[in-house]
């Protein structure tokens, strides 16, 4: 009787034990228990990609456990975003990209700035930059044949929404100029680039560490830089001059460039949220994040999620407006719980 009351209480310990582990024990069970999948929603090679990648690499170490990265381009960022969105909300889907404050506006989605969580690693300034066979030697140039061309200069980007195109739908406030250049979209970043390299379009105003290389070499030719003080870029033998010196008017909205980051639904757990921030974190102090700073032309920012949220809506007040009163967003701020600034 007395081996039948032990091997009872043995019994349920066991079951209390696997109750923990496969009942209740699923709410407290550390995240993440199975492989992470990261949604690049661009072609490889632009600026989500190459820090998407980045960052997963490390912190696949920090969580234990594989985050497999699929690159999924179209509609500008949008397919691979809602492919993330549709998934269950539990922080084992995420997304490469930058501050996610356009899509809503220009009719690409419905969901609102809000409706995402943002880790912004890295701030990427925009450029603008021409081949070096160009004629135009100074952004001045450029822009005074844009305005006795209309419709014949031609700038690349990575598509309506993209960086290099919101850029420009902001400067065209403070350089009326600009509203005559022909934009043509390419799919994604590196593509729009390599168009400017090879003469199909006049220039590009993408951002640095999709460019850097080129303007190392000397064969893209950076006229102008969309960050308040001139540029000086590791092995680019020039410094780069802000476009407000020729444009002063253009002080009041620079800079003009993005963070890039993960992002992922912000209604996922929030202790799932600290977990992943903190894996994110520890990726952003490893000597490959500080050495990409420097390759790459950008500033290594590490911000937090409450930092990161809080410029996502700063974005998407100052620039979501701007284009909607300019034109190139149908539709208002407000319908996504952005206010006027």
């Amino acid at each position: 009787m007395k081996l039948s009351r032990k091997i009872l209480c043995a019994a349920l310990i066991l079951l209390a034990a696997a109750g923990t582990v496969f009942g209740g024990g699923r709410q407290a069970q550390t995240f993440p228990a199975k492989d992470i999948t990261l949604i690049v929603p661009w072609n490889p090679g632009g600026s989500s990609d190459l820090i998407g990648r980045l960052l997963a690499a490390d912190m696949e170490k920090t969580l234990g456990v594989k985050i497999t990265v699929v690159n999924t381009p179209g509609a500008t960022g949008t397919v691979g975003m809602n492919d993330c969105f549709l998934k269950p909300h539990d922080g084992y889907t995420l997304i490469a990209n930058a501050t996610p404050y356009t899509h809503g506006i220009l009719g690409l989605a419905n969901w609102k700035p809000a409706d995402w969580s943002f880790l912004g690693a890295y701030y990427v300034p925009g450029i603008i930059a021409v081949n070096k066979n160009s004629p135009y030697k100074t952004i001045k140039q450029l822009v005074d044949a844009i305005a006795a061309n209309p419709g014949k200069i031609t700038g690349g980007t990575a598509g309506v929404g993209s960086s290099g195109f919101v850029n420009m739908e902001v400067l065209k406030s403070a350089i009326p100029e600009l509203k005559n250049y022909e934009h043509i979209s390419y799919s994604g970043g590196a593509p729009a680039v390599t168009a400017t390299l090879a003469g199909e379009v006049v220039f590009t105003p993408q951002l640095s560490n999709e460019m850097i290389d080129l303007l190392r070499s000397g064969d893209l030719i950076a006229l102008a830089t969309l960050t308040v003080d001139d540029l000086k870029l590791d092995g680019v033998s020039y410094t780069i001059p802000s476009i407000k010196n020729a444009y002063p008017a253009a002080a009041k909205i620079l800079p003009c460039g993005d963070a890039f980051g993960l992002l992922f639904p912000s209604d996922v757990p929030q202790e799932t949220q600290k977990i992943l921030e903190s894996a994110y974190l520890k990726a952003c102090q490893t000597e490959a994040a500080k050495k990409f700073a420097a390759e790459k032309g950008v500033v290594l920012q590490a911000m937090t999620l409450d930092e990161s949220n809080a410029l996502t809506i700063a974005d998407a007040k100052l620039k979501g407006w701007i284009l909607y009163d300019s034109g190139a967003a149908p539709k208002p701020p407000a319908d996504f719980g952005i206010p006027r600034p």
